[in-house]
């Protein structure tokens, strides 16, 4: 019997050890099983005994026993966040965005980072029997993991819903990417709109899905514009110090235009461009794909392609959280651009 009962003035501090089920009920005047129904959601308890029980927990500061209700309910509300090295702009703020949403989801996220640039399938498939040795309920893969799809196949095996934050579709596996192909179409789009007909384009790693999408982005705009085709420059990852060193060795004579894969990669391309007398946009145009938040504070401002990484990462935990309900695999979800230009970039000069 659930009998209305005031919490204020609960016998002063309340008990000494940690509080209980049992003392949260005893405060709000009901059993034990009520307060157990209300913090599972099980079956229905009304609003005024609700507001009653959640009073009763404020004021003895209860914190529920995360590992019983696990066991109760068949969940254990825990997610593993797959990763790797290095953590550049895009990837820290999709990480950011998983973190937000399970925030607001109470979630707790289990984070593994594989140290190495390019994970081997063994250090993987390490990580991800950790995660189910933990009884986690779901696995964000946010990592270049060669052969990832075998790797999922023997070493999770179906027992937990998996969503990989990757650019292109995988068969058997949720996937969510932000759209490099459109990102790169954008860009060298507004390029060739302001006459530029020889394009250089500066990847980032050979072997990043996303490069490789905003590579093939440049190569189909170079094909379907008639324009001059150039050799790429070869960034070797995503960092400044990467693009610092295609522009030291560039032919500044060859191109108009520079199409970097991401704003770090063009932030360290503008630096040797200035060290050897070239600047944009009077020499040369240039942009980027991420839009960073130093993109505006560049010089000039950096031209770019924005991609809402902190939305992919929202998304990307809430595709997974639909499959862990349902069972249900969503097919291929993407994050669109959004073209920005700036003072980088401008018409052919002469």
């Amino acid at each position: 019997m659930e009998d209305d009962m005031p919490i204020d003035g609960a016998n002063g501090a309340g008990p000494a050890s940690r509080p209980t089920l049992t003392d949260v009920g005893h405060l709000a005047g009901v059993s034990a099983q009520t307060v157990s129904r209300y913090l599972t959601g099980a079956s229905y308890v009304g609003k005024e005994t609700g507001a009653r029980i959640q009073k009763a927990i404020d004021a003895l500061g209860y914190r529920p026993n995360r590992l019983a209700r696990s066991l109760q309910i068949g969940r254990a509300d825990t997610v593993g966040v797959l990763t790797s090295a290095p953590l550049n702009y895009g990837a820290a703020q999709t990480l950011s965005g998983l973190s937000f949403a399970a925030h607001d989801a109470d979630i707790t996220l289990i984070t593994a980072h594989l140290t190495a640039s390019n994970p081997q399938p063994p250090e993987a498939t390490r990580a991800l029997e950790r995660f189910l040795s933990m009884r986690v309920d779901g696995i964000v893969v946010s990592a270049r993991v060669e052969g990832l799809e075998r790797v999922l196949e023997r070493s999770v095996r179906n027992e937990v819903p998996v969503v990989a934050i990757t650019g292109r579709p995988l068969p058997s596996t949720g996937t969510v990417g932000a759209d490099s192909y459109a990102a790169g179409r954008a860009v060298m789009g507004h390029l060739l709109q302001l006459g530029h007909r020889s394009i250089a384009f500066l990847s980032g790693p050979r072997d990043s899905v996303e490069s490789q999408e905003r590579e093939r982005a440049y190569y189909d705009m170079v094909a379907e514009a008639g324009a001059n085709l150039l050799p790429v420059m070869t960034g070797g990852d995503w960092t400044g110090a990467a693009g610092f060193e295609a522009g030291r060795r560039v032919d500044f004579t060859t191109f108009t235009a520079v199409f970097a894969a991401d704003d770090e990669l063009a932030l360290g391309f503008a630096a040797a461009a200035r060290e050897r007398g070239f600047s944009a946009p009077h020499d040369y145009s240039l942009a980027g794909i991420d839009d960073m938040p130093e993109a505006r504070y560049f010089a000039p401002p950096l031209t770019t392609a924005r991609l809402d990484f902190v939305s992919l990462g929202r998304r990307a935990f809430e595709v997974l959280q639909h499959a862990i309900r349902t069972g249900e695999q969503h097919p291929h979800v993407v994050e669109s651009p959004e073209l920005i230009i700036r003072d980088s970039t401008g018409p052919v000069s002469g």
